[in-house]
C-alpha cells in the first residue's frame, strides 16, 4: 500500500519522476506506473494501486486536463476523498474540478523549501496520519506543518496555510496576525433539539432531528474577540444599542446616551448585530482569500454539544464554575476561554455571549435541513441566536435552547463566532 498515487500525462513523466523521487526522500511511499511490469495487466494494477493509496497526486497541465484517463483517476480521488491536485504548468483543471483546492507548483524546480512543496508534504501527511473519530486535545502531529503560537492551556496553534479538509479533528490554527484561532471539527451526526426529560424545553425547539455534518469544518475556539472584531469589522453608530434583557425576545429602548461599546478588546465583542457580523466574515474572506462565515444554527448545537446529549455539554447542571451568566448589568462579557472547554475543545459555547448563527427565524425545526445546511427558506428580518450570555438565566445556556433577534440588533450580549470551510476554493 502506497502512500501516494501519482496520476499523470506521459509527456509530462520528468515531472511525475521529480515528485517521485522528491516525496521518497520525504519518507512517502510512492506508486506510479514506472513500477508497472511489461508482464502485468496495465488496468487491473493501477486499479488495485489507486484503490489502496492514501491519496491521489493528480499531475494537471495543459496536456493532462485533456486526458481522460487521468480525469478519470482524478474523478475517483475525488469521490474516495483522498484527491490532492496540483498544477505543474499553467493550466485551467477541469471545470469538475474548480472548487477543489489546487496547489501551484509550476515550474517547481525541486527547491525543499518552496511554500506549495510543504503544503503539498502536509497535506499528504495528514491523509496518511490515523484519522480519529473524536479529537483529542493536541491532534495528531504533522511533521511538515508549522506552530505559529499557542493556547494558554498549552495547544499548538498551526499556520492555517497548512490546512485542508484531511487535517485531523482537534487541530488549532490561525490564518493570519488578528484573525480567530478556529478548531477542526470531526464530522459526525447528533440529534438536534430539546430532549423530552428537560423541563425547559420549548416548541421553538421541536421536533428533534438527525442532523449529519458530512463535510469537512473549522469553528472559532472562542467567540470573536473585540480586538478580533476591531481589525475586520465596522464600528457603526451608537443608533440602536439594547440593553441586556431577561428573555430572548425582549428589548428595551436605549437610554440617549448610551455609547455603542464592542466590548474590551480581550472580551468577546458585543452589541454587533447580524449585519454587523454578516460583513465582518465577509471582510475576513477577503483579507485572507478564504471562505469564512457564520455557523448555521445546525453546525452551532452540534459544536456545542460535542457528542453530549445532556442540558449542556458536560451534563444536565451548571453552576458558576462551568459559564459566565446570570450578572448583573452593566456587567458585560468577560475575556473567552476562562472555563473549561466542552469535549471538541471550544470555550464559551455557553453563557458570556450569546451568538449569531445564519438561519432564519422559524417557530420550529420542521425547517431545518437534515445537512447542516441554515435554514433560509422563506422571508424576514429574525435570525436565530443561540448560547445564552453574561446576563441570562441558566435555562437561556442550554444546547437545545433558542433565541430570535433583528439582523439590525446591536446587544450588549449578544456577539458571535466564525466558521471556516476547508474543502472549496483555491489554495493560498
Amino acid at each position: 500500500m502506497a502512500d501516494v498515487f501519482i496520476s499523470y500525462k506521459r509527456e509530462n513523466r520528468a515531472a511525475a519522476a521529480l515528485f517521485a523521487g522528491a516525496l521518497a526522500k520525504e519518507g512517502f511511499s510512492v506508486w506510479w506506473d514506472e513500477q508497472i511490469t511489461p508482464r502485468e495487466a496495465w488496468d487491473s494494477v493501477i486499479e488495485g494501486q489507486i484503490s489502496v493509496a492514501s491519496s491521489v497526486l493528480v499531475l494537471w497541465s495543459p496536456l493532462s486536463v485533456g486526458s481522460d484517463w487521468v480525469r478519470t483517476e482524478a474523478h475517483y480521488g475525488q469521490r474516495e476523498r483522498k484527491l490532492v491536485p496540483v498544477k505543474i504548468e499553467p493550466c485551467e483543471p477541469p471545470m469538475a474540478f474548480f472548487l477543489t483546492q489546487t496547489l501551484d507548483l509550476s515550474g517547481w524546480d525541486g527547491a525543499p523549501a518552496h511554500l506549495q512543496w510543504r503544503k503539498l508534504l502536509t497535506w499528504l501527511a495528514d491523509r496518511r496520519i490515523p484519522q480519529q473519530d473524536v479529537p483529542a486535545p493536541g491532534a495528531a502531529a504533522n511533521p511538515f506543518r508549522d506552530t505559529i503560537g499557542q493556547l494558554a492551556s498549552g495547544e499548538p496553534i498551526v499556520d492555517g496555510a497548512f490546512i485542508n479538509e484531511a487535517t485531523p479533528a482537534g487541530t488549532l490554527f490561525r490564518d493570519a496576525v488578528g484573525t480567530p484561532v478556529m478548531r477542526v471539527l470531526p464530522r459526525g451526526q447528533f440529534v438536534m433539539g430539546g430532549a423530552p426529560g428537560d423541563p425547559d424545553r420549548t416548541s421553538t425547539e421541536l421536533p428533534q432531528k438527525g442532523v449529519h455534518i458530512a463535510y469537512p469544518l473549522a469553528i472559532g475556539t472562542y467567540p470573536v474577540t473585540g480586538a478580533e472584531f476591531s481589525r475586520h469589522g465596522a464600528r457603526p453608530e451608537a443608533t440602536n444599542a439594547r440593553p441586556p434583557a431577561r428573555g430572548w425576545f425582549k428589548s428595551k429602548p436605549p437610554p440617549a446616551s448610551a455609547p455603542l461599546q464592542h466590548g474590551a478588546l480581550d472580551c468577546a465583542a458585543n452589541c454587533v448585530s447580524w449585519l454587523d457580523a454578516r460583513a465582518y466574515v465577509a471582510a475576513l474572506s477577503a483579507a485572507t482569500s478564504l471562505a469564512y462565515r457564520l455557523p448555521s444554527e445546525s453546525e452551532w448545537e452540534y459544536a456545542c454539544r460535542a457528542r453530549a446529549a445532556g442540558r449542556y455539554s458536560w451534563g444536565d447542571s451548571i453552576s458558576e464554575a462551568h459559564a459566565c451568566f446570570g450578572r448583573p448589568a452593566p456587567s458585560g462579557p468577560i475575556p473567552p476561554g476562562r472555563f473549561p472547554p466542552n469535549a471538541f475543545g471550544l470555550y464559551d459555547m455557553h453563557g458570556n455571549v450569546r451568538e449569531w448563527t445564519g438561519d432564519l427565524w422559524h417557530e420550529s425545526h420542521d425547517h431545518l435541513p437534515p445537512d447542516g445546511r441554515p435554514a433560509i427558506d422563506g422571508h424576514g428580518s429574525m435570525r436565530v441566536i443561540r448560547g445564552g450570555g453574561w446576563s441570562d438565566p441558566p435555562s437561556m445556556l442550554r444546547a437545545s435552547a433558542r433565541g430570535r433577534a433583528t439582523e439590525t440588533l446591536r446587544s450588549e450580549v449578544i456577539g458571535f463566532r466564525v466558521v471556516r470551510e476547508l474543502a472549496k476554493g483555491n489554495a493560498r
